[in-house]
């Protein structure tokens, strides 16, 4: 970290004659402002800072040094890094009011003057609202005007009161454990995928690009991303409502098994039943026909039988042949 604000410095000092060109910004966006000043100067490095609006010969204080670069209910802050002797101003929520020359300055000395041109631009310049949820990846996406493609885009994120840089593309394309960065040209848009989101990436984001002057970077888009769990519920529910339907469908289904068992039983009983019926109405029929066989044996046995005529009864009947002599 001390080495890249170092190499920040050494860029400020290289275009500190390039300040008073303008700081160009966008209505609706953010601005970080960076002056430098001497550490070893005690009496500059003891010495309260302020940056503050230039009116005439006057010089309005818009805010001091506070212990957060970042904070909500503050349009204007700044921190100081007396070690390297960095003062950083962060200014939110443009607008075309905030035209003009602004001072960094150590006690009633002037560190660093610069000129801001707030600029409209109908692509930026907003804060939104978004919502990602648990173990899915979550995608912000950035517009940038035009005049800024060819210039490195990245995404800050506020840690600590601070604004921390979590991604910086150089060119079309940078991945990042679970960031990663790409650029669309054409639409003038880069996006950035969070996979596998958790609880600690929620916060606020900063759309933004680095510019060849490192006096000023200008944030184009705020990100509120909340973090929410619904996901997992509504995963968890589905789970839940599908094992209880699973569990509805079997105990129907053993229903029904029972209840076809119970028929087939059923069914088997009065098969049985009507067989042992069929075989009593049998069994009562051959009675009868015994029965009928007995009477009819009954009938022969009463009737009397003719019996063989001995020949005396069948000749009284006809005239019994005389025998004659030739």
């Amino acid at each position: 970290m001390k080495t890249f604000l170092f190499f920040t410095i050494c860029l400020i000092k290289g275009h500190m004659g390039d300040a008073a060109g303008g700081v160009p910004s966008i209505a609706g966006g953010s601005v970080i402002i960076n002056c430098i000043y001497k550490p070893e100067n005690e009496k500059t490095r003891e010495s309260a800072k302020s940056f503050c609006k230039v009116s005439g010969s006057e010089c309005t204080t818009m805010t001091e040094v506070k212990n957060d670069l970042w904070i909500p209910e503050e349009r204007f802050s700044m921190t100081d890094d007396t070690s390297v002797g960095l003062i950083s101003v962060f200014i939110r929520n443009l607008t075309v009011n905030d035209r003009g020359t602004y001072r960094c300055k150590a006690g009633s000395a002037s560190i660093q003057e610069v000129i801001f041109n707030v600029e409209q631009e109908p692509c930026c310049g907003r804060s939104e609202d978004q919502t990602a949820y648990i173990l899915t990846t979550a995608v912000i996406r950035c517009k940038y005007p035009e005049k800024y493609k060819d210039h490195p885009k990245l995404l800050y994120k506020v840690q600590n009161g601070s604004l921390e840089s979590i991604i910086t593309a150089y060119g079309d394309s940078v991945s990042s454990g679970r960031f990663s960065l790409n650029v669309n040209e054409q639409e003038h848009v880069f996006t950035v995928n969070i996979t596998d989101v958790s609880r600690s990436d929620a916060g606020v984001y900063y759309c933004g690009v680095h510019p060849n002057n490192p006096i000023y970077t200008p944030l184009f888009t705020e990100i509120q991303l909340h973090v929410s769990g619904l996901y997992i519920i509504i995963a968890a529910c589905s789970c839940s409502i599908l094992l209880l339907a699973v569990g509805l469908s079997l105990l129907l289904f053993k229903g029904r098994c029972k209840k076809t068992e119970g028929s087939v039983s059923a069914d088997q009983r009065n098969t049985r039943d009507d067989d042992e019926g069929v075989t009593s109405a049998y069994y009562d029929v051959i009675q009868d026909s015994a029965q009928e066989s007995i009477g009819l044996n009954t009938v022969y046995a009463t009737a009397h039988l003719p019996t063989s005529p001995s020949d005396s009864d069948f000749y009284t009947l006809t005239d019994k042949p005389q025998n004659t002599k030739t």
